[in-house]
């Protein structure tokens, strides 16, 4: 059934896990006649309840700090907070926290609001200041695996760029629960044919931990494949100084998340961190608050789900091992990038003008790039998915596509089935009616070198200064090295033909003489 293990770690990564199972829940059809356009066990399980009822639950890891949950559902599987005090037979004093209250699009779907009722619904989820956690605009349930809540930090710990302590919670993690062995291989095992893991992890606070993981997951599992959307801090995408400290800190904890990425998955797409994205053409249209989570993770979702439509597309024969020999023909290529236009709109006809409104949210801005100088980027390869177009529009579409170097592979598919949890941030009605519409893309290219380049610049200053960043962070000067010389390396790898790349110093440093 090339069934997929779906993996979320960290705030963003389940703000965007939510809107992404949204969609996959507006997929199912309730009528005889209605053929589903998705293969629903790719992604779903069956089961059975404690009520022996059958359920459809997602396959899915879900990683956060336990707060973070807030008043998330259990009502499938649990037993109402039952408590175990009744089987002591002392005396017992009790304290109990409240429960985190429901959100008010959780209270209107428990009243039974629908989609084909959706207007209060609608603008209730639109309301980003309403929305506190990633549970209160989530439309599905969840088995008791899927929960995994770690330990909320006291006020004084610090998680942003701490490598270290985040690889060191999933060990304690497994430690405890011993998932590997229970919740992972009870997934795996319970799938006819899997395909591989979807992983979308936050690096800021959940890189470390996310190494352990996969680390882990393939000392199990060393050739099943994996596809990964790494979500980078906002230090990736600016110009950071080697004094600054906090932001050095989550510079180097993207560089060590990418290049172990690199090496342990099998398809890296890394997505730069909201706050930091150019606005421009592409949002036009939307009013977006780049500073929201439930906002920009929407944006997230639809190009995320959208691009990776093909692994559970019914008339499609991709899987993410075929996704990887088609953007990895050399073997050396394991990064790549998500691009998009939402919403497209209708009708398009495309031309380099309205490719403006393709965005790539994997790239780095040239401008905040040292030690080397990009010509055009050159492409290797590129897979558009398409949806809500009509047949009409199809022929300007390959008339203009047909001519990129070399010219993408395409899938067109129906309308993004936009679920009323979806937010309501459309500049106009006329914007709002092409909310189905939109054009998704992974791709490699040359556009990753600075990326690589810009990485190993910050980390090369760190060796050379001795910077007390590096103790800070737990880590030696040999290990910076190490990863300085493999993130240039990476870099070259990507590289165009007329592309040349090098560090800022080309002398060595007195440590490395």
């Amino acid at each position: 059934m090339k069934e997929i293990l779906y993996v979320q770690a960290g705030p963003l990564a389940n703000f965007i896990g939510t809107h992404f199972w949204n969609t996959q829940e507006s997929y199912f059809t309730y009528g005889e006649d209605e053929d589903p356009v998705v293969f629903h066990d790719r992604s779903f399980r069956e089961g059975i309840t404690t009520k022996g009822e059958p359920t459809f639950c997602p396959r899915l890891l879900a990683f956060d700090r336990k707060s973070q949950f807030g008043a998330l559902s259990d009502e499938l599987y649990g037993d109402g907070g039952a408590s175990d005090v009744t089987q002591w037979e002392g005396g017992v004093l009790e304290y109990r926290q409240d429960p985190v209250p429901k959100s008010d699009y959780q209270t209107l779907l428990d009243q039974g609001e629908s989609d084909e009722q959706a207007g209060p619904a609608e603008a209730k989820a639109a309301d980003a200041s309403s929305i506190r956690f990633w549970s209160d605009y989530s439309r599905v349930y969840y088995h008791p695996r899927t929960a995994q809540k770690l330990p909320d930090l006291a006020e004084w710990e610090q998680s942003e760029g701490e490598w270290n302590a985040s690889k060191e919670a999933f060990q304690k993690h497994e430690h405890d629960h011993e998932i590997m062995d229970d919740e992972v291989r009870l997934f795996v095992e319970e799938c006819d044919a899997i395909q591989g893991i979807q992983l979308v992890n936050d690096c800021t606070t959940f890189g470390g931990f996310t190494d352990a993981f996969i680390t882990a997951f393939r000392d199990e599992y060393p050739k099943l494949p994996s596809l990964a959307f790494p979500l980078l801090s906002d230090a990736s995408n600016t110009p950071v100084s080697a004094d600054e400290e906090r932001n050095v800190m989550k510079a180097i904890n993207d560089a060590l998340c990418l290049r172990n990425l690199e090496a342990l998955s099998t398809i890296n797409v890394p997505v730069q961190f909201p706050s930091t994205w150019r606005r421009g053409e592409w949002l036009d249209g939307l009013n977006v608050d780049l500073t929201s989570p439930y906002h920009v993770s929407a944006i997230l979702a639809t190009h995320i789900e959208t691009a990776t439509l093909p692994l559970r597309l019914k008339n499609s024969q991709y899987d993410i091992a075929a996704l990887s020999s088609m953007f990895n023909a050399s073997g050396t290529l394991r990064i790549s990038h998500l691009s998009g236009a939402y919403p497209v709109p209708g009708p398009v006809v495309w031309s380099p003008e309205t490719e403006k409104r393709i965005y790539d949210l994997s790239a780095k801005s040239e401008t905040n790039v040292k030690g080397g100088k990009s010509s055009s980027i050159t492409e290797y390869a590129r897979l558009n998915v398409s949806r809500g177009l009509a047949h009409s529009e199809y022929e300007k579409y390959y008339e203009h596509f047909s001519q990129k170097t070399p010219p993408p592979f395409s899938i067109h598919a129906p309308p993004y089935p936009t679920p009323s949890s979806f937010p309501h941030f459309y500049a106009s009605p006329s914007d709002a009616a092409n909310r189905h519409r939109t054009l998704s893309s992974l791709s490699t290219s040359s556009a990753t070198a600075p990326l690589f380049a810009a990485h190993a610049t910050l980390v090369q200053t760190c060796v050379d200064r001795r910077a007390d960043v590096v103790g800070r962070m737990g880590l030696e000067f040999d290990e910076l090295r190490e990863l300085k010389d493999e993130l240039w390396a990476l870099c070259d790898r990507y590289a165009g033909p007329d592309e040349e790349w090098k560090g800022e110093e080309d002398v060595l440093s007195e440590d490395e003489e």
